[in-house]
C-alpha cells in the first residue's frame, strides 16, 4: 500500500539521481538547466505533500494510485504501485507543471523481482522529458537506468548504484509519438480519475476562513506551496454560481467591474491582501490573455504578469513577510514603462501607457527582479516585428509605506526574441 510517508530510500535516491545528472552534463547546457528545474521542483513537491489534499484508489491486491494536489488544486504528484505476484512496480510523476507537462516532466518506475536465494532484483529507470535543442517540446531528453542485486534482508536502496545513460541517439531507445503522448498524459488522465472521489486526507478540510470571498488562480502556488493568487471582488457577498463557466471549467469574471486580486495563505483559507492586479478568471490562461505569477525560491517576493497577445495589460510585484503578513505592492508595468521608453529615447504618452510586453526572467529572495520588456507592432506592414527589446534588473525594497522599486538598470537586447 502506498502512503506518504513510504518508500523514503527511493526518493532520496530519486533526488540523487538528478542532481548527480545535472553536475554531470557537459556542452549541453539546455538539458542541464531543465535537470536543474526538475531537481528544484522535486526538492519542492516533497516539502509539501504532508500537507497536501490526496486522493487515493486501492485493491486487495496492494494495487494503488495516489495523487496529491496543493492548496491551489494543482496536480503536485502522482503515484502508481502495482502487484503481479510478488513483483512490485512502483511508478512515479512529478512535472514542473503537470497543466504543461511537455515543458518538464520526470517519471520514476521502479521495479522489484525476489530473487531464488530470497534477495531482491532491482530496475529502475528515470525518464526526463522536455525541450529539445531545435525547440520541440516533450520529448524524452535524458534516461537513467540503474540494476542491482540485493542480497537477502539487505537494504534494497539504490543510491550507491551508478546510473547508466541510455543512448538516446538510437531510434530504438526513444519512445513512440504515441507512447510518448501516453506518458505525458497518464498522470492527469488518472489524477482525473480520482477526483471523483472524496479526498482521503484535506489538511484544511475543517477551515473555512475567507474562503467564500476568493477562488484560487491556477499555476499562481508559491514554490512552497503555502500561498497563491486569487480571483476575488470588491463586494461583500459573491454569487460564486453565477460566474462559473461550464465551458472552460473555470470561474470567469470578464464582464465584472470589481475584480480584484488577493495574496491568500492556503492553510488557514485567508486573504492576506490585494496584488494591484485585476485577472478575470482562475484559468491561467484564456486564448491570448495569460496570468503569469513568477516566485522567490523562498515564496517571499512574487510578480504577477498580466500577459497577452501584443502587450502585457499589468504586471505587478508584491512581497510576503513572517506572520504571514503581506508587506505591500508595486505596479512595475506603470513604473517601468515611462522608464524604459525613456531609455530607448523613444516618445511615451502617458494616457496610452504604452504598449510593452514582460517577460518575467527571475524573482530572488532578496527581492531581485530580473525581466525582458520588447515592444511589438500589433498591425500593418510590419505586424509582429519588434521594435526594440530591453533586459531590465530591479530590486524591491521594504518600506515605512509599502513597497517600493529601487536601483532599476537597463540594457538593450537584439530585436529577435
Amino acid at each position: 500500500m502506498l502512503t506518504i510517508q513510504r518508500d523514503i530510500l527511493i526518493r532520496f535516491s530519486v533526488a540523487v539521481g538528478i542532481l548527480a545528472l545535472a553536475g554531470s552534463v557537459s556542452g549541453a547546457l539546455s538539458v542541464e538547466e531543465q535537470v536543474k528545474k526538475l531537481a528544484a521542483r522535486y526538492a519542492q513537491v516533497e516539502d509539501q505533500l504532508a500537507r497536501s489534499v490526496r486522493y487515493a484508489s486501492r485493491d486487495d491486491k496492494g494495487n494503488s494510485e495516489q495523487a496529491c494536489f496543493n492548496g491551489a488544486d494543482d496536480l503536485i504528484k502522482l503515484a502508481v504501485e502495482s502487484h503481479d505476484g510478488d513483483v512490485r512496480e512502483l511508478t512515479e510523476y512529478f512535472a514542473l507543471d503537470f497543466d504543461n507537462d511537455y515543458d518538464g516532466m520526470f517519471m520514476l518506475v521502479r521495479k522489484e523481482t525476489p530473487a531464488p536465494d530470497g534477495g531482491v532484483q532491482v530496475e529502475e529507470s528515470r525518464k526526463y522529458f522536455g525541450e529539445e535543442k531545435n525547440g520541440g517540446n516533450g520529448v524524452l531528453i535524458r534516461e537513467l537506468r540503474k540494476s542491482a542485486r540485493f542480497k537477502p534482508g539487505e537494504p534494497t536502496d539504490t543510491v550507491r548504484t551508478p546510473n547508466v545513460t541510455v543512448d538516446l541517439t538510437k531510434k530504438v531507445n526513444q519512445p513512440t509519438e504515441e507512447q510518448l503522448r501516453e506518458m505525458l498524459n497518464a498522470p492527469t488522465k488518472m489524477a482525473e480519475e480520482l477526483r471523483k472521489g472524496a479526498p482521503e486526507f484535506d489538511p484544511s478540510a475543517k477551515i473555512k476562513g475567507d474562503s467564500d470571498n476568493y477562488r484560487v488562480i491556477h499555476g499562481s502556488a508559491s514554490p512552497d506551496g503555502r500561498f497563491a493568487i486569487a480571483l476575488g471582488f470588491a463586494r461583500e457577498s459573491i454569487d460564486w454560481d453565477a460566474l462559473y463557466d461550464k465551458e472552460t471549467e473555470s470561474y470567469n469574471a470578464e464582464s465584472e467591474e470589481d475584480i480584484r486580486n488577493y495574496v491568500v495563505d492556503l492553510a488557514q483559507k485567508k486573504l492576506l491582501g490585494q496584488t494591484g492586479a485585476g485577472w478575470i478568471g482562475t484559468r491561467r490562461r484564456y486564448n491570448h490573455p495569460e496570468c503569469v505569477v513568477t516566485w522567490s525560491a523562498d515564496s517571499s517576493f512574487f510578480v504577477q504578469l498580466l500577459a497577452n497577445k501584443w502587450a502585457s495589460d499589468d504586471c505587478v510585484a508584491g512581497k510576503i513577510a513572517s506572520g504571514p503578513k503581506f508587506v505591500g505592492d508595486v505596479n512595475l508595468l506603470k513604473t517601468l514603462s515611462p522608464k524604459i521608453y525613456a531609455f530607448v529615447k523613444r516618445r511615451f504618452d502617458p494616457e496610452e501607457g504604452g504598449a510593452l510586453s514582460f517577460y518575467n526572467e527571475k524573482v530572488t529572495n532578496d527581492g531581485a527582479v530580473e525581466m525582458k520588456a520588447y515592444e511589438y507592432t500589433p498591425s500593418g506592414e510590419r505586424k509582429g516585428e519588434t521594435n526594440f527589446a530591453v533586459s531590465v534588473r530591479l530590486q524591491l525594497r521594504e518600506t515605512p509605506k509599502g513597497l517600493s522599486i529601487e536601483a532599476v538598470n537597463m540594457r538593450r537586447l537584439p530585436k529577435e526574441r
